[in-house]
This record gives C-alpha cells, sequence and structure tokens, in this order.
C-alpha cells in the first residue's frame, strides 16, 4: 500500500482529477477514416468500414502541462506509472489538469494491440486492447501546487498562506473488448449502422486521499530556499490490493478487481452519393469513401460494473514541516513512511465493493461542406453524477480536412462551463499525432492546467472500390 499511495499524495501535490472514461482525442474521433479510434467514442463507426483491416500497433495518450519539456523522458504516461514506480516526483511536475480549479482533470492510457476487420462490407468486428488510468477529484490552493511543480527554491515563488481541502482519486484497470458492427442498411439517399462493444475490466485498482489543513510558504532570510510548513492536517487514505510490479500475471489476477463493461451506438448518414461515384442498386456498399452530406451519430458509453476486493484504509493527523527543497523532495519519495506512522489506531478495512462505470452518452453531427472538407460537432456529456464522474462534460467543433491518407483538423474544445481550448489533430499515413489545447502545451506561464497529447501509429488495407 506504501508504494502506491505515496504516488496518491505526489500526485495531490501537483494537481489531478476528474477524468475521463470516454475516449478524448478530438478530432481523430470523428474522423471517417478514424477506424478504432473513432470506434472507442462510438461503436457503431466500425459498421460498414472504409478498411478491409486495421492495425493499430501502439497509441499513446497522456496529459502533460507546460513543464513537459524540462521531463521529456519521463514526463509521459504519469498516471499509469502511479502503481509501478518508485521515482515519480519529477515527472508529476507534468502532470497538471485540462479543467480549471476548482476541479482537476488528468489521465494516462495505453492502447495496445488492437485488429479491425470488415467481414463482407456489411459487417465489421473489432478486438482492441487498452490499459487506462485516471486521477480524480478537487484541487489544491495553485501557488500550494506552484511551491512543488517549480520548488521552492523557485526565485518568483512568493511566501503565502491558506488552508486547503482536497479529495482525490485513482483509478486504474486493463481491458480487452470486442466490437461488432453492422451497417443495417445502405440505400441511394440515407444509411444506417448500429454497432456494440463487450469489454472485459481485469487488474482494476482503486484509491483515494482525503487531507485537509493550513500551509504556510515561508521565506527564510538569507536563503534562496523557502521553508514550506503544514499544520492542522488531517487526512485518511486507501486503497484495493496493490501491485508493487507491473507484469501481465498482477493484471489478470484475481487478487485485483474485474468486471465487464458495454457501449453502444448508431450512426445515420444522410446524402445521395455523388462526386462521380454513380450508385449502384446491385452492389450499393462496395465503395467505401464517405457518401453524406450529414452524419449523425448516438452512443451510450461506459454501461456495466467492477467488482473490486478489500483494501485497507488509515487516517492520521499531525504536522508537516519542510525546510527548504530537499526535505520536500525525501517527503516525495516516500510520503507514506510518515503518514502511516502518524496515523491513529490500526488500519481498517476499505470495501468499495460493485461500483458502476461513470456513464456517458455521446451525440454527434458531422455536415460535409466540400469534397473531403468537413465541420463536426461532439457533445460528451456524463449521465452520473457525483463522485463517479471521472470526465467533465464537453461540447467540441471541429473543421477538418480528410483523406485516406491525409488528414487535419482543428478541434475547438468546451471544457465544463468555462474553459475553452483550441488543439491539432493529424494524421499522416501510418502517423498520428495531435494535441488537445495547443495554446497550454506551448506557454511559458508553467501553470497546472494540461494539454492532452496522443500519438500512435497503425497500418491498414482500404476495401475495393467498385
Amino acid at each position: 500500500m506504501k508504494n502506491f499511495v505515496s504516488r496518491l499524495l505526489m500526485a495531490a501535490l501537483v494537481g489531478s482529477g476528474s477524468t475521463a472514461l470516454a475516449q478524448y482525442q478530438p478530432g481523430l474521433v470523428s474522423s471517417n477514416y478514424g477506424g478504432i479510434y473513432r470506434m472507442l467514442q462510438n461503436p457503431s463507426a466500425v459498421a460498414g468500414s472504409r478498411y478491409k483491416f486495421q492495425l493499430v500497433a501502439v497509441n499513446g495518450t497522456s496529459s502533460v502541462n507546460s513543464l513537459y519539456t524540462k521531463y521529456i523522458s519521463r514526463g509521459l504516461f504519469q498516471t499509469i506509472q502511479l502503481p509501478y514506480s518508485q521515482s515519480l516526483s519529477l515527472p508529476l511536475r507534468t502532470l497538471g489538469s485540462i479543467t480549471d480549479a476548482p476541479r482537476t482533470t488528468s489521465y494516462s492510457e495505453i492502447l495496445g494491440p488492437s485488429l479491425l476487420f470488415n467481414v463482407d462490407g456489411n459487417q465489421t468486428l473489432a478486438l482492441h486492447t487498452r490499459m487506462r488510468s485516471f486521477l480524480y477529484g478537487s484541487a489544491l490552493p495553485e501557488n500550494l501546487t506552484e511551491a512543488y511543480r517549480n520548488r521552492l527554491f523557485y526565485r518568483k515563488l512568493q511566501p503565502s498562506s491558506g488552508d486547503f481541502d482536497v479529495g482525490l482519486g485513482h483509478n486504474s484497470y486493463g481491458e480487452v473488448g470486442l466490437t461488432y458492427g453492422l451497417q443495417v442498411f445502405d440505400g441511394k439517399w440515407h444509411r444506417l449502422k448500429i454497432g456494440a462493444t463487450v469489454r472485459r475490466i481485469v487488474g482494476a485498482q482503486l484509491s483515494y486521499l482525503n487531507a485537509r489543513g493550513n500551509y504556510a510558504i515561508i521565506q527564510n532570510n538569507g536563503e534562496v530556499d523557502k521553508t514550506l510548513d503544514i499544520t492542522n492536517l488531517d487526512y485518511s487514505l486507501g486503497q484495493t490490493t496493490p501491485r508493487k510490479d507491473f507484469s501481465l500475471g498482477s493484471v489478470f489476477s484475481s487478487a485485483y478487481g474485474s468486471g465487464w463493461g458495454y457501449d453502444f451506438g448508431a450512426t445515420y448518414e444522410i446524402g445521395k452519393r455523388t462526386t462521380g461515384r454513380g450508385y449502384n442498386s446491385e452492389t450499393p456498399m462496395k465503395d467505401p469513401r464517405p457518401a453524406y452530406w450529414l452524419r449523425l451519430s448516438a452512443a451510450l458509453m461506459n454501461g456495466g460494473r467492477i467488482n473490486y476486493p478489500v483494501g485497507q484504509t488509515v487516517a492520521g493527523s499531525g504536522r508537516l514541516t519542510f525546510e527548504g527543497q530537499e526535505d520536500l523532495e525525501k517527503f516525495g519519495n516516500a510520503p507514506t513512511d510518515l503518514l502511516t506512522a502518524e496515523s491513529s489506531g490500526s488500519p481498517q478495512a476499505y470495501e468499495p465493493g460493485r461500483v458502476a462505470l461513470p456513464r456517458m452518452i455521446h451525440l454527434e453531427a458531422d455536415m460535409r461542406l466540400a469534397r473531403g472538407f468537413y465541420v463536426n460537432g461532439l457533445l460528451m456529456n456524463n449521465l452520473t453524477s457525483g463522485a463517479s464522474v471521472r470526465m467533465p462534460n464537453m461540447l467540441i467543433f471541429t473543421p477538418r480536412f480528410e483523406d485516406e491518407d491525409v488528414e487535419f483538423g482543428l478541434p475547438i474544445s468546451i471544457i465544463g462551463t468555462n474553459r475553452v481550448a483550441v488543439g491539432m489533430s493529424s494524421r499522416l499515413g501510418p502517423l498520428t499525432l495531435g494535441f488537445s489545447d495547443m495554446g497550454r502545451l506551448f506557454s511559458k506561464k508553467g501553470d497546472n492546467r494540461s494539454s492532452i497529447v496522443w500519438i500512435g501509429f497503425s497500418v491498414w488495407k482500404l476495401r475495393k472500390r467498385s
């Protein structure tokens, strides 16, 4: 337990939060050539796929703030590293949040080998593997996170004081999913597609940290280093059965949480086949190129539950004083050694039991304005509330150009109610690369807001045209 919760405590210092279970790769998930990527936001996207097959070798997604350039070798997939790594004090400085205080949002995801195969033009099967990790909760005061992110000897760090009340959770798991898509009808003027995904969830773990108290950042006379003093600290922390080292055996072990998830979706395309394709009532499904002026889709995501084993929780109170950056770094290496020693009483049972996945609904409209040019609107909305929420509501508008080999989009995301992010999504042959917030990624302000970054590699073969 000490290994994991120590990383959770460090994540609280740098900011973490309410995180996504939906696929958040704005632009890429709306593409007609998204394949498996788009399937993960609506399973009906694979029905009548333009690919004969698509193989995604790997795709990595991670939230990073503007400090990532300093720690690029260690600053990706921070939340996935939480249960395993012994040295996260540096990369966690790049964690950041895609939402503004008082809530924060951060996550990492690795899409492993995944295969899509079009069976007969109408029917498509896809198998995906994925590892996901989310941090969610409330935020610490910005000047307190700045003290850790930029270190206590940061010259622009000003003396300050106040109180904090943070609630932080972490959820991680692996999954193997099977998707079936069916093009129900393919006519001259309209087309209907449906799809469903069943996901086996394994290696799941759930953790939390609640802490409140007062803090003071104190300027030491004649020294660059400052003192961080935390008083009136009350805390509780716990988790289900921890994993010390990563291995496939541990992921599939019955000692950790497991469950089932499911997604359902439908897509309706409106528009006569044009641009010289003609229309053949005998073989209307053999030309895989887009043939609509308006595409409407809806999906119910993340139905299902995870069953967690019994873990343990501890609580305590006290005072923490860090006389300069060296003391803070030592605490960052193993904070629970101190907090567990300071805890009151014996560890108690932590029994989350059966936990429902945070359901979301995705509604999408995609309009073709010219050959190869589209404007997309995607609404991602929570159907659950409270502690189970992992992702803020989002509305994303994306103008994009696409063809079979090249794609470029500029997604504009309205996150929650008060944050707007302008990103970039690109596909060049087998490579995909994108950012959800370009301004934040290259900002020199060094604050805690972050961008989602993704990069992937895939190979494919398109269906033959009639």
